[in-house]
């Protein structure tokens, strides 16, 4: 059921429904992988009749519930760890075929407004300067530019 964990349902105090950042109170049903996956398949099969998508899951940055202090906090969070390792065996194996590391484990998703070389990063992003990011403390290493390995 696509719309599980919405306040109205009475389901909110399910496991799958945790939602530290209480995104189904404001606006967005899909506070986890899995409820996102049921919403996309549910958009998509109305949006082309008799399509019937299957779903994989990126679990490659999720092992670790609550290591943000700020829910929109997205870049090399300190502590996020590795998620489920990649396997077939799903919670819902109708809807998601696997759970997946499609973002590496390791790589770096943005760089620090200095580069480990010392050098100013020229694609640097805001938000890899936020609190729960990796370089932002004093003493934590610089992170590279995304997609390089951030060895931290």
């Amino acid at each position: 059921e696509y719309d599980w964990c919405l306040p109205m349902s009475g389901h909110s105090g399910d496991s799958c429904c945790y939602d530290p950042c209480g995104l189904t109170e404001e606006w967005n049903p899909s506070q986890n992988e899995h409820n996102y996956a049921l919403h996309l398949r549910k958009a998509m099969a109305e949006g082309i009749p008799g399509f019937e998508p299957h779903m994989i899951v990126d679990t490659g940055r999720n092992g670790v519930a609550d290591e943000r202090a700020k829910c929109a906090d997205w870049c090399n969070i300190r502590g996020a760890g590795v998620g489920l390792f990649p396997t077939t065996e799903t919670a819902n194996p109708e809807i998601i075929d696997a759970y997946f590391w499609l973002k590496t484990p390791g790589e770096s998703d943005g760089c620090t407004e200095v580069l480990p070389s010392g050098e100013k990063c020229p694609r640097f992003d805001a938000d890899c300067a936020s609190e729960d990011s990796i370089g932002f403390r004093d003493g934590e290493p610089r992170a590279p530019e995304a997609g390089q390995w951030f060895d931290y």
